[in-house]
């Protein structure tokens, strides 16, 4: 199979995103950022907490960037939890539009329980909860397309499912997991979501998150745009992973986390979180 994106390139300087102690809601961490492009600007959306472990609670920043490498920062959060299902926090967005829409799926931590929430927007600076779309799963991309009137989700955080539907309330959900975790792979732990996937002309393309007991990656696959549950192809071998210190160490060590993906002047800006700490990119070249 021939990937959509060239070999990945991590920025030199990352991370580009760090905590900031001049910025209360993230004095702790920035991470696992979803991106968009608007108007020549990349909207990255990340993860933020003021405090570690017990104490945490996620609320989700904005930053805006015109080269996609250099971000200037929102000093106030644009998403914070308001209701009983997200008390703990709203975390890991991941972004797309829809017919001329933005939606932004996040995951809603009660303290106890985890779902699916979706938020909307016009202008991406003003979002309306629309509350949740799954309960007790997590980690949903919406396909920015809808494949015979219907929405389609993939999702899920040890195997990956497809979903379907037409209003965005009500889901039809494939049996079977259309991504699952190989004993003998660099994915033999669990598999996740990544970014929101996007359509090329060889198929759906997604991006996908993996652990393997040691560490975290990122890995390809291919779904059929005409049956999104049909896989085509699929990475032997990690597309990223942890090397450098900020990547592994930090609040979980060796984590590379993938939730943003922008096109950009013939060339694809991949954002991951890395240890959970901060935000660096990765950028490959468009193939097609």
């Amino acid at each position: 199979m021939k990937w959509p994106i060239g070999k990945l390139e991590k920025y030199k300087e990352n991370p580009i995103l760090s905590p900031s102690r001049k910025i209360k809601f993230e004095t702790a961490a920035v991470y696992n950022g979803t991106a968009i492009k608007k108007d020549g600007e990349i909207y990255l959306f990340y993860r933020a907490e003021q405090h570690y472990y017990s104490e945490y609670i996620s609320k989700i920043g904005l930053a805006i960037s015109k080269d996609g490498l250099k971000f200037k920062k929102y000093k106030e959060p644009l998403i914070v939890p308001s209701r009983r299902y997200e008390k703990r926090g709203c975390e890991d967005p991941r972004i797309c539009e829809i017919d001329g829409k933005y939606y932004m799926t996040y995951v809603a931590y009660s303290g106890r329980k985890i779902s699916i929430a979706l938020a909307e927007s016009k202008d991406l600076l003003h979002w309306k909860k629309k509350g949740i779309l799954m309960k007790n799963v997590k980690s949903g991309a919406l396909l920015p397309k809808k494949i015979d009137g219907k929405y389609v989700m993939y999702f899920g955080d040890t195997n990956i499912y497809v979903a379907f539907s037409r209003d965005l309330k009500k889901w039809k959900v494939s049996e079977e997991p259309v991504l699952s975790p190989r004993i003998d792979k660099f994915d033999l732990q669990l598999v996740e979501m990544g970014p929101c996937p996007i359509i090329t002309k060889k198929g759906i393309f997604v991006i996908y998150n993996s652990a393997n007991w040691e560490e975290y990656n990122v890995g390809y696959a291919m779904f059929s745009k005409k049956n999104p549950e049909k896989l085509i192809a699929r990475t032997d071998k990690s597309r990223l992973s942890a090397t450098q210190p900020w990547e592994n160490y930090g609040k979980v060590n060796y984590v590379v986390f993938a939730e943003g993906l922008v096109e950009k002047d013939g060339k694809y800006f991949l954002y991951y979180g890395g240890a959970d700490k901060s935000i660096g990119v990765a950028i490959g070249k468009k193939l097609y």
